[in-house]
């Protein structure tokens, strides 16, 4: 029997009922959760503080868990489409192309899942930019820049030996990450035990989000304390430097490709991180933009000026002091 104005079959229109039916069952338990928990629908278990385990386990044992949980959705699924729609007496046929059908669907949750983490290694937005060709000839952008570097690692290094300090350092830099992802920065690249990240000028300064984003890393490694004292008997300190300006953006690279950030701001802001060190306070920001934030703070305490070697004019710096409970 077909449709008199669409020529298509009731067994076809009856399969995109099922597919839609299905498709809204995921979107109904996404909302319920993020109902649930007062958050935005893109926050999912795995993305939380609750789903650090997965993400920081093996890849190939969070590739199987992965696949296992969409094939249990998608039996769910399955089951419950068939009982909306009163079609539960096709069951049976259902159950006899299982066997080709879960392999099928397992293989591509696989594919899927794989593609998902290497957009994790390369980063969404640097994978659409070289895709889009954005830094293919050099950009000039106004950008913030943020360096991290933990304290005193050599002497954390000696005591712990090089496979726990290397422990260490991935699971300080794993849990400082989300909070500067969460404050609209990016991070541009992981260097020893430290990184450097990034935002637009307008996303750094908008409600302070990157002052915010500095109160947010504290605050992740102090909910850590414990697990820092049983697993490595330290808990790692650190300090930041902020600087902004203009900059230089392009892609770099051959056989590997990547994009790179070039010019005095990238320089400056490394300047920042070592004033940090040699005034001994947790993080120095420029004054360039410290006068641009949305938001004056009395953390903000001016320290004078700071020399920049190929800069004449003296720059002016300022201590923030975050709170760790941000």
């Amino acid at each position: 029997m077909t449709s008199g104005f669409f020529p298509l079959s009731v067994t076809f229109r009856r399969r995109v009922v099922s597919i839609l039916l299905a498709v809204a069952i995921f979107a109904l338990l996404a909302w319920l959760v993020a109902l649930a928990e007062h958050r935005p629908v893109e926050e999912f278990y795995v993305q939380s503080l609750r789903g650090r385990w997965l993400r920081s386990m093996h890849p190939l044992g969070s590739v199987l868990i992965y696949a296992g949980v969409v094939t249990a959705i998608y039996l769910a699924a399955t089951h419950v489409s068939h009982l909306i729609l009163g079609r539960w007496n096709e069951l049976p046929t259902t159950y006899r192309r299982m066997p080709v059908v879960i392999p099928l669907f397992i293989g591509f949750s696989i594919v899927g899942i794989v593609a998902m983490r290497i957009v994790h290694f390369i980063g969404a937005e640097t994978l659409f930019h070289l895709m889009a060709g954005t830094y293919h000839r050099p950009v000039l952008r106004h950008m913030v820049l943020l360096f991290v570097d933990m304290n005193g690692s050599t002497a954390v290094a000696e005591r712990l030996g090089p496979l726990e300090t290397r422990s260490l350092i991935g699971k300080f830099l794993f849990d400082i990450s989300k909070p500067i992802i969460d404050h609209d920065g990016e991070i541009y690249v992981y260097k020893g035990d430290g990184l450097i990240a990034l935002w637009t000028w307008s996303k750094a300064i908008r409600a302070n989000a990157v002052l915010r984003a500095v109160d947010a890393m504290f605050a992740a490694v102090a909910r850590e304390t414990v697990e820092y004292q049983r697993r490595f008997g330290v808990v790692p300190g650190f300090r930041v430097g902020i600087h902004g300006g203009s900059v230089v953006v392009s892609e770099q690279g051959d056989t590997k490709r990547s994009i790179g950030i070039y010019g005095d701001t990238i320089n400056v802001a490394a300047r920042m991180e070592d004033a940090a060190k040699a005034h001994g306070v947790a993080c120095v920001i420029s004054d360039v933009v410290a006068q641009a934030l949305d938001r004056r703070t009395d953390r903000l305490l001016p320290i004078g000026t700071e020399a920049i070697e190929g800069i004449s004019v003296p720059m002016g710096i300022l201590e923030y002091r975050p709170v760790a409970g941000s």
